[in-house]
Parts: C-alpha cells; sequence; structure tokens
C-alpha cells in the first residue's frame, strides 16, 4: 500500500513515422521537410520530458506506429529510446491499437526490459510492487476488434493505485472508426483511480472523480483537422484522492483552424487587419512551434462579393501571414451580405442554398453523374498542376471535397455582392 503520490505520463496515438497531410499546398518547402519529421520530433520531447520528470511508469495507449515499418529503421529508432529511459530508471507499459495491431506488425526487435507489452488475447495486469501501482490492459491482436474488450478487465487490486489503458472507441465520445467500443460505464465500473484511452485524437476527459477517464489525444497533428496543442498527460494519482492531470504540450508544430469575424470592418483594409491580428495571436500562442493555418474571414459585411474574389484575399493575407511566420494551409471567405442588401431575390437564393446544401453534404456523390466526367477531369487536372505534378484522384480524396464547398461559399458570396 502507498500513501505518496504517484506519477506517470500518458501518452498515445503517436503513429511513428506516419506521412503529414497537405503538405504540398505550403509554399514553404523548408518547413514541408521540417513537418515529415514531425512525429519523430514529438515523441523525442516525450521521452526527454520522462527524463526530466521521471514518472513511476510512461503508458502509451495505442497506435505507437502508424501501420507495418516500412523498414527496420522505426523500429530501431523506438528501441534506441526505449533504451534511454531505461539507463534513466523508467518503465514503459503500452498496448496495441488498430494501427499496430499484432497482426498488422510483421517485423519487430527485441525491447529493454523496462518495456512492458500487454498481452493481445485477454487482459494482463502489471504490478510495480515498489510504487504500489497496477497497470491493466489489453492490446489489439487484429486490426478490426469489435467486442468490449474493457468489460473482462480485472477488478481494482486493493491497496495499489490502479491503471487502466485501453485502445478504444467510447460511446458518446467515438470521433474515429468504431474499435474496441465501450461505455464509460463499463470504464468507471472496473474502479480503477485512472484509465488512460487511445484511439481519439482530441485530449478530452470523459470521467472525473473515484475514476478518471481521458484521452491523451495524439502527440502531434498529422494533417488541417488535427488542430490546436497536442502532447501527453501528466497524471498524478494515490489512494485517497481522485486523479489530477496536467497537459503538456509536446508538438513540434501546430494546425490552426481560424475564423475571423470582419462585420465590424469597415472597409477591406480594416478586414485585412482583423485577420492581422489573429495571426499574430496565434503565432504568439504556438511559441517557437511553425504554425500552419486554415484562415477564414466570417460575419456579415457589405464586403462579402469582394472578400469572395479567392485570388485578390489570398495574395493580401498571405503575405501578412509569412511576416509573423506562419504558413497558409487554405484561405476561404465566409462572409455573407446583410439580408437587406442581397442582390438575390430571396426565393432565388434559397432555391440555391438549397442546391448548395445537399452539395454539401456528400460533395463526392457527384462523380456519379456522368454528364460531370468532364469537368470532373479538368477539376482533377488544374489540382494536379496546383499539386506539382502529383497524381490526385480528384473524385475520391478530401481534396475534392473541399474545393466543391470552397466554390458552393464562393458562388452564394458573389451572389450577395450582386457579383452574378
Amino acid at each position: 500500500m502507498t500513501e505518496t503520490e504517484i506519477h506517470i505520463v500518458h501518452a498515445a496515438d503517436i503513429h511513428l513515422d506516419s506521412p503529414l497531410r497537405g503538405l504540398g499546398r505550403l509554399s514553404d518547402d523548408d518547413l514541408a521537410d521540417r513537418l515529415r519529421l514531425a512525429t519523430r520530433a514529438a515523441f523525442d520531447n516525450l521521452i526527454d520530458h520522462c527524463l526530466a520528470t521521471q514518472p513511476a511508469a510512461l503508458v502509451l495507449a495505442g497506435d505507437l506506429y502508424d501501420g507495418d515499418w516500412r523498414d527496420y529503421s522505426t523500429g530501431v529508432y523506438f528501441t534506441n529510446r526505449m533504451r534511454d529511459l531505461a539507463d534513466a530508471g523508467v518503465p514503459v507499459v503500452l498496448v496495441q491499437g488498430n494501427h499496430d495491431a499484432e497482426s498488422v506488425i510483421s517485423r519487430s526487435l527485441t525491447l529493454p526490459p523496462n518495456v512492458t507489452r500487454l498481452r493481445t488475447d485477454r487482459p494482463e495486469t502489471h504490478v510495480f510492487e515498489d510504487v504500489g501501482l497496477a497497470v491493466h490492459g489489453q492490446g489489439f491482436a487484429t486490426k478490426a476488434v469489435s467486442a468490449n474488450l474493457a468489460v473482462d478487465y480485472p477488478a481494482a487490486i486493493p491497496g495499489l493505485v490502479n491503471v487502466g489503458v485501453l485502445h478504444t472507441s467510447v460511446q458518446g465520445y467515438a470521433e474515429h472508426d468504431s474499435y474496441a467500443p465501450c461505455s464509460v460505464a463499463d470504464l468507471t465500473g472496473r474502479g480503477y483511480g485512472y484509465f488512460a484511452l487511445g484511439h481519439v485524437h482530441t485530449r478530452q476527459v470523459l470521467a472525473e472523480g473515484r475514476t478518471t477517464v481521458a484521452f491523451s489525444g495524439n502527440l502531434q497533428g498529422r494533417h488541417p483537422r488535427e488542430l490546436g496543442p497536442k502532447g501527453a498527460l501528466d497524471v498524478r494519482l494515490s489512494l485517497d484522492a481522485a486523479a489530477k492531470l496536467d497537459f503538456v504540450a509536446l508538438d513540434v508544430a501546430r494546425w490552426e483552424f481560424l475564423e475571423v469575424d470582419v462585420s465590424d470592418a469597415k472597409d477591406e483594409s480594416e478586414a485585412f487587419d482583423l485577420v492581422d491580428t489573429a495571426v499574430g495571436r496565434t503565432r504568439e500562442d504556438a511559441g517557437i512551434r511553425p504554425v500552419v493555418a486554415r484562415i477564414t474571414p466570417v460575419g456579415t459585411s457589405m464586403l462579402a462579393g469582394r472578400l469572395a474574389d479567392a485570388e485578390m484575399v489570398g495574395h493580401e493575407i498571405r503575405p501578412r501571414a509569412a511576416r509573423h511566420e506562419v504558413a497558409v494551409d487554405r484561405i476561404r471567405s465566409n462572409v455573407a451580405a446583410p439580408v437587406d442588401r442581397r442582390h438575390m431575390p430571396e426565393a432565388q437564393r434559397l432555391a440555391l442554398e438549397t442546391v448548395i446544401s445537399e452539395m454539401l453534404a456528400d460533395p463526392r456523390a457527384l462523380r456519379a453523374d456522368p454528364s460531370l466526367k468532364p469537368d470532373l477531369d479538368t477539376l482533377a487536372a488544374e489540382v494536379n498542376q496546383y499539386t506539382r505534378g502529383v497524381e490526385t484522384d480528384i473524385a475520391s480524396t478530401e481534396q475534392f471535397a473541399d474545393l466543391v464547398t470552397e466554390a458552393c461559399q464562393r458562388l452564394l458570396a458573389q451572389a450577395d455582392g450582386g457579383l452574378l
């Protein structure tokens, strides 16, 4: 039994050596090259944090790897970093997730003795007698685990601080594919002090109190939809108090989505000054990290039609962002004209909005219309040229949905500004 506070570090979804998406749209080649190494650099930050704080254990809740290794360099890198922790006396407990399930990883290297990989055929408990800590968990044997693994986890061991670790999509909180689904009640019912979860890339606390349940989120944002600070959780546990959580930012680059309200701008210059201020604030919040931003002016303004000119807006905003050392992934205006000043008749506008809503609900459904094939081919050619010759199946990628969305929003803005 322990009366002292136990410190663990909870991290998940590292996806070592996975490619970052969307780098082809950046005009900064040096930044794009740096971002390609971001997952390793973020993991280095995690290891450095553990070396500095000496936790009782580093707990990794699945998807350490993004899939089978392309070569042994990924495994060599991880093994070397585990040896660094071994030399410092920091143990590691990990489970496998859907991306690095036992059936997915075909290569292996001998890990140092400080690393415990929990079983994949049933829940396993590892006890650290010296600190009074028990860690319970089960990894994925195959990629598509549909069973509720949590219900078979053992009850808490009396007199020890108990921690569960699981890669899962929790009902009501899942933002990814449904693997090892369970409920919050399934997790709190085990009686553990803390449940360390992986799979959902957004950091969030699902339960507090007798059992604290949390997703740490992923260690490094890897594309424009994985926004904001990323890192790990410092968790402090004791037998007689609820877990205390502190977020530790460990990412080396940051994706941000900036919606800037320009409703009060008297003219275009003021609108762009508002964007400039927002970009500068984001730069400051990120510290030394590179920032890649999607920027969307929003609001209600008579400037709507003018701000629908994507080329002009891009030439105004990109240099301002560059002065703040912020790389722009995409700029999209979503400014609407005041209702009483719209040039398009209301009935016609409502009909247009209905059609656009249907298109935005499923942009890829457009590819089913054979009459649109020539237009899609033209669009694909333009995008392939924009991505420097990298061939893209425009009808089946995120880029296609983005382009359709942008075109629809520009159409509405142009209607509002009387440009049709």
